[in-house]
This record gives C-alpha cells, structure tokens and sequence, in this order.
C-alpha cells in the first residue's frame, strides 16, 4: 500500500481486518520497526529455515521502497562504489538516495535478469563494495 502496481488484490480477511480497525476508533501508529509480534512470527519463521534471527533486528517496512533504503544503509557507507543490474526498474533510484556511488550492470529478460557478467559495469570492479541483485521473480516490482 506504499507505491507499486500490485497485481492482485487485499485478501479479504486483510480487507475485513482493516475496516473493523477504522471502526474502532483512533488507530494511532504503529511501531517504528513494526509490530512486535510480527517481529517475532518473521524470526520464528526464519528459524523453521534454519537462520537465528533476533526478532530485534527485524525491520518490517510497508513496502520494497524502505527496505531497499534501509538495506542500503545497513550494508554500505556513503560514497561506496556498487554495482547494479540494470534491468531491475524497482533497484536504480535507490543506491543515490543511500549515498552510493552506483554503476550498471546490464541485464535482460533472456537472463532472467540475472547478472551474468561484470564486464559491462561501469563502476571500476576493483573498487566495488559490493552488488546489488533483484529477484528475478519480481523484475519489474509489479
């Protein structure tokens, strides 16, 4: 409910959920990180997955946008050099707005936007801190 163009539709359940919450009342907000509970839900899951994650450091964000940010914040510092696949309409603005120095990686429907090669970076590979990768099921953030 942050920006996109979601291909379907709220679950009812969620649609029904969210108007009985209008109804109540005030809804105030929510914690900054998210709910303490899903917090916890999200490590459980993870630990079904083998990964022991404190649910404190789990950030729930309403969207891929704050993720990317914070991701980017979190891995890297201001001025690093990183590559991106190209490709990827959701993944390019966000490197600049962390600070980043970001150089393209070109990729293609025909690689499952994968990245296959470095050679067509245009940050010095020497240099790099790091790549960044989108899902190539979810290419286009639609």
């Amino acid at each position: 409910m942050e920006v996109g163009q979601p291909a379907a539709g709220a679950p009812t359940t969620a649609i029904a959920a969210a108007r009985a919450a209008l109804g109540d009342g005030p809804l105030g907000y929510t914690q900054a990180l998210g709910i303490p509970s899903l917090r916890q839900r999200i490590a459980r899951l993870c630990r079904m997955a083998r990964l022991d994650i404190d649910p404190e450091r789990i950030v729930v964000t309403t969207g891929s946008s704050a993720a990317f940010i914070l991701a980017f914040l979190a891995a890297f510092e201001a001025g690093d050099r990183v590559a991106v696949g190209c490709g990827l309409s959701a993944v390019p603005p966000y490197p600049d707005r962390a600070r980043l120095r970001a150089g393209l990686i070109e990729t293609t429907a025909q690689t499952r936007w994968s990245i296959t090669s470095a050679r067509s970076c245009t940050a010095p590979r020497a240099a790099l801190k790091g790549v960044i990768v989108g899902s190539p099921s979810n290419p286009t953030a639609r």
